[in-house]
C-alpha cells in the first residue's frame, strides 16, 4: 500500500521532495493500521491514506512538531515553550479519518 500511496502523492505534488513524501507514506500506512489493528490495509482505504500522507506533509510530519512559546518576557529576556503530548498532533490527523477507518477497525484484546 506505501508504494501505492507514494505513487499517487508523487501524481499530487510533483514539486515536492521524494524522501518527506515517502516518508509520510509509509507513517500512514503504519497509523493507519495501528488504528485498524490489522496487517494488510484494503484498496478501499488508498485515497484515506493519500490524503493523510498530504497532511502529514503539511504538517511537517508528527514527529517534527513545532513548539508554541508559552510565555515571552522582555526584560533579560525569556522564553518558555509549550511542552506537546507525543503523538497528539497524530490523533488529530487520524481523528479527521474516524468515518472511513471505522469501518475497518478490528478490536483488539
Amino acid at each position: 500500500m506505501q508504494e501505492k500511496i507514494l505513487a499517487k502523492l508523487q501524481e499530487l505534488r510533483a514539486e515536492e521532495d521524494l524522501a518527506a513524501m515517502d516518508f509520510a507514506a509509509g507513517r500512514s500506512e503504519e497509523m493507519m493500521k495501528a488504528y485498524c489493528n490489522i496487517d494488510m490495509l484494503p484498496e478501499a482505504l488508498l485515497g484515506t491514506g493519500v490524503t493523510l500522507a498530504g497532511m502529514l506533509l503539511d504538517s511537517g510530519g508528527a514527529a517534527t512538531s513545532s513548539q508554541k512559546a508559552k510565555s515571552i518576557k522582555e526584560g533579560d529576556v525569556s522564553i518558555t515553550f509549550q511542552e506537546d503530548d507525543c503523538g497528539a498532533e497524530e490523533e488529530k490527523l487520524l481523528a479527521c479519518f474516524k468515518v472511513e477507518l471505522d469501518r475497518w477497525r478490528r478490536m483488539d484484546w
